[in-house]
This record gives structure tokens, C-alpha cells and sequence, in this order.
């Protein structure tokens, strides 16, 4: 990475650049990479920038929504259940992996940049196979399989946490920049926010979501507590439950409750963010750098089957910087949730404080630092 990005501008990259960002299954990692994606068009306009994803992820329908192309493989990861289609996943993955060289081939991609989940590994081995420089993006403190397995083998690994550098030790170009972050979301004005969930601008707004699925758990005992944020005279509430649980908690909530917003996902999360003034939520690792970002309090309440329960090692960072609130599922209870939420709309000086605690720990330009960097990887090898 000898030449400066200026002289890079200069050279190849006044040419069309080829990007391939390959991750998905949850917004988790796929958003992280729609950001860099943006950043990218940003940066260079004649970029194209192509996704690997599958058909069963969220990225089958965000990532055509966001006018970006996505090569769909028939990659799956392999189910805790004794099930026959676990046979397949061999056969799956080297199908996957034959689909990305020919693929790479025709476009001719100048990096490949995984951003974690199963679809990423096949356009990472290709990649390999092909000479092409390769990246990988990681969010949460412990690593996904993928980017543990091949995070090594790569030309630069960027992480979100410090602690995370002990699963690399080979690799020579790691570098600690934070989880890249869409800037949509805060293009959004209060006002706006206000207006779009039909809101009062007086009231403390508590945002509660447990990310594109739902969460189970969180959503049964908010479900139980709501009668009382009901009663609360100055809170209103934006409840995303998931859309698979839409239709059911629809039924069994009041939803003419006029300080209840109840929807099955939020699609303008800008919107949301700029409005809330405390979150209960999962603890993945983009949720984390959203809230963080927007000074967001918020209470955690992490998925409890994470691998290496890494979302309980994500909200530890924001809990002892002073920025959030955990708790674990195997406490929650209705009357501890609503107790947490009561107190702290209610105490204004701690809510600042949280909130700039949480902001202390933003890492904002992530997006632009590691494009930056893919982009000095791609004047280094040159254009295949």
C-alpha cells in the first residue's frame, strides 16, 4: 500500500472500478456492507459494485431495493437439527464456489470484500483461486466462522473491536476502524420523525426493535408490560416486533393505543433514530455502532445463542463506557424492563450523560477509512 490514494486517483482509479461485496443472512452484516457500497459511489461515481448473497437472506430484498445487482448462490450453512440437507452443504458450497469464478471471470472484480455470513465464503475462495485481492469486514467482537477461517489468508482484515486482533495473529494488515455505518440515517430531522410515526413532540419516545426477525423473548415481555407503557403519561413507544410476529401481536395488543406505534419493521430507521431518546434491543454489532453514532441510549437485551455470546461481549463495551443499560434474557422480566425504561425517561441528567458516553465511543468514518484502504489494495495488484 505504497502509493498515496491522491496518486491512486490519478492512475487506475480514474478507470471504472469493479467491486464485489459478498455477506448477508441478517442486516448485521449486510448492512456494514451497503455502507461501504455507498461510500464507494461517493467516492468514485463510475464505480459498480455487484453483492453475493443468497435467496433466504435479508439482502434478497434490501439489496435490489438499494439499485445494486446481487449474484444469488445456493449456499446454506449447516442446521443444528440431524437433517438430510446437511449432506448437501458439501455439495452446495463447491457449486457456490464454481458460481463466483465464472462470475468473476465475465465481470473481472478488482477486490472482493466479505463482510461475514455463509455467502461470503465461496466469493472469498474464488477470489483466492482468481489472484484477486480480497478483504474482510468484521462487526461483532467475535468473529464469524468465515472470517475466522479465512481472515488470515487475506490481504486486510478491518475490524470493529480492538479485542478482536488475538483471532489474526498471521495476518499483517489489520486495522481497528469500527463498523461502517449507513449515512441515511442521519440525514433525518426531528420534525421528520415526528411527523412519519404520527408522534408527539413532548413526549420521551422509547424505541424497541430485535432486529429484521424480531426476538421472541423481547417481544413476549413487552407484549405483557404494555398496558403500563400505556400509562405512562409522557412516553410513546415505536415497537418493531419483526414480520413474523406481526400479525399475532397485532391481535393480542391494543393498537389503537395513541402512545403505541406497533410495525412489523422500519424501513426509515433514520426516521426512528432521530426521534428516540432510549432503545431496548438486541446486541448485534451494527445495532451497537447505530445507536452509539446517534448517542442513543439504550437498554441490551442480547440473543443469548450468539456464537461465543458475542452480543453480551458487544454490550459490555457501551455498559461500562456508561452508554446503555444490559440485561440478560435469562433475567428479563416484564417489571425489570418497564422499571429500567421508567427511570431513565424520567431522569433527563442521566439520559444526556448516557447519551455522551455512548457518542464517545462512534467511530462515524469507518465506511470511508476502509474504502479508502480496499482502494490503495486495488492500485497496489493492479486490474486483473
Amino acid at each position: 500500500m505504497a502509493k498515496s490514494l491522491q496518486q491512486a486517483e490519478k492512475s487506475k482509479l480514474t478507470a471504472d472500478i469493479r467491486i464485489v461485496v459478498a455477506g448477508g443472512g441478517t442486516g448485521g452484516h449486510l448492512y456494514p456492507g451497503l455502507a461501504l457500497a455507498d461510500k464507494f459511489r461517493e467516492m468514485l461515481p463510475s464505480v459498480h459494485v455487484v453483492f453475493v448473497g443468497t435467496d433466504r437472506g435479508l439482502e434478497a430484498r434490501v439489496v435490489p431495493e438499494q439499485g445494486y445487482e446481487l449474484l444469488v448462490l445456493p449456499i446454506r450453512g449447516l442446521l443444528r437439527k440431524l437433517t438430510w440437507q446437511n449432506v448437501l452443504v458439501p455439495f452446495r458450497l463447491a457449486y457456490s464456489v464454481l458460481k463466483c469464478i465464472s462470475f468473476f471471470r465475465r465481470f473481472r472484480p478488482q477486490i472482493v470484500i466479505g463482510t461475514g455470513g455463509f455467502a461470503s465464503g465461496p466469493a472469498l475462495l474464488a477470489a483466492g483461486m482468481l489472484k484477486i485481492p480480497r478483504a474482510v469486514q468484521e462487526q461483532n467482537n467475535y468473529p464469524g466462522l468465515v472470517n475466522r477461517k479465512l481472515g488470515n489468508a487475506v490481504d486486510a482484515v478491518f475490524l470493529t473491536f480492538e479485542a478482536s486482533k488475538r483471532y489474526f495473529t498471521a495476518q499483517k494488515n489489520v486495522f481497528v476502524y469500527g463498523n461502517p455505518i449507513r449515512g441515511s440515517l442521519f440525514n433525518t430531522n426531528k420534525n421528520d420523525g415526528y411527523s412519519f410515526f404520527n408522534l408527539d413532540k413532548s413526549k420521551k419516545t422509547v424505541l424497541v426493535f430485535g432486529g429484521s426477525q424480531g426476538a421472541k423473548k423481547l417481544n413476549e415481555t413487552i407484549l405483557s408490560m404494555l398496558p403500563g407503557l400505556q400509562a405512562l403519561p409522557d412516553v410513546q413507544v415505536i415497537w418493531a416486533v419483526g414480520t413474523t410476529w406481526y400479525e399475532h401481536i397485532s391481535q393480542a395488543a391494543d393498537t389503537a393505543a395513541e402512545n403505541i406505534r406497533i410495525v412489523p419493521y422500519i424501513e426509515e430507521m433514520g426516521k426512528a433514530y432521530a426521534i428516540a431518546d432510549l432503545a431496548v434491543c438486541r446486541a448485534g454489532a451494527s445495532t451497537i455502532s447505530e445507536l452509539v453514532t446517534c448517542g442513543i441510549p439504550a437498554i441490551y437485551v442480547p440473543f443469548p445463542f450468539a456464537t461465543a455470546d458475542h452480543q453480551t461481549a458487544n454490550a459490555q463495551a457501551v455498559v461500562h463506557a456508561g452508554g446503555g443499560v444490559l440485561v440478560h434474557e435469562r433475567e428479563l422480566t416484564a417489571d425489570l424492563i418497564f422499571e429500567h425504561i421508567r427511570q431513565l425517561v424520567t431522569d433527563e441528567e442521566r439520559l444526556v450523560s448516557m447519551s455522551a458516553a455512548a457518542k464517545k465511543l462512534s467511530m462515524h468514518n469507518a465506511a470511508e477509512l476502509i474504502a479508502r484502504d480496499c482502494l490503495k489494495l486495488i492500485d497496489k495488484e493492479g486490474s486483473p
